[in-house]
């Protein structure tokens, strides 16, 4: 069976987030992790990416969670990194119709059912994270610390 038969059969899709597998639940606009159930990503705590079909965090390996960046954040959390993956329709689009009262094929025209989610991984080095903790150290005057990381 297909993964879009299986999703029609309320099997929820999953995607793979640094190495560790999510099941994307829709109706409770989340990313639960499959093994940790109680290892939550909430899809509104996420950033839209320019283009507005993407969302974008700060993800930290260790504790399987969001780092929401602050004017607090003077130390770079070690093993985080920035994750890119798609918008609702892209994560679950059969889930996203069945949210509206639609037909299950309602988006697939446009955004075909795919398997093997993966969310696309950038090091913290390039992720700007770096610069901005640098610039909440010169906001707070405590001195830079490079690009060294340090646990939080």
């Amino acid at each position: 069976m297909g993964p879009l038969e299986q999703r029609k059969k309320g099997i929820l899709p999953q995607i793979d987030i640094a190495g560790h597998r999510y099941t994307v639940d829709i109706r409770l606009n989340e990313l639960r992790n499959s093994d940790f159930p109680n290892k939550r990503l909430g899809l509104d705590e996420m950033v839209t990416s320019p283009d507005g079909r993407h969302y974008l965090f700060f993800y930290i390996r260790e504790s399987k969670s969001i780092l929401h960046a602050s004017v607090d954040l003077v130390a770079v959390p070690q093993k985080a990194v920035l994750v890119e993956i798609p918008d609702e329709l892209g994560l679950d689009p059969v889930g996203m119709a069945r949210k509206y009262g639609l037909k299950d094929e309602y988006f697939l025209k446009m955004h075909p059912y795919r398997e093997g989610l993966k969310g696309k991984i950038t090091s913290f080095e390039k992720s700007g994270l770096p610069e901005y903790v640098a610039a909440n150290q010169n906001l707070k005057g405590q001195p830079q610390q490079g690009m060294k990381s340090r646990k939080l």
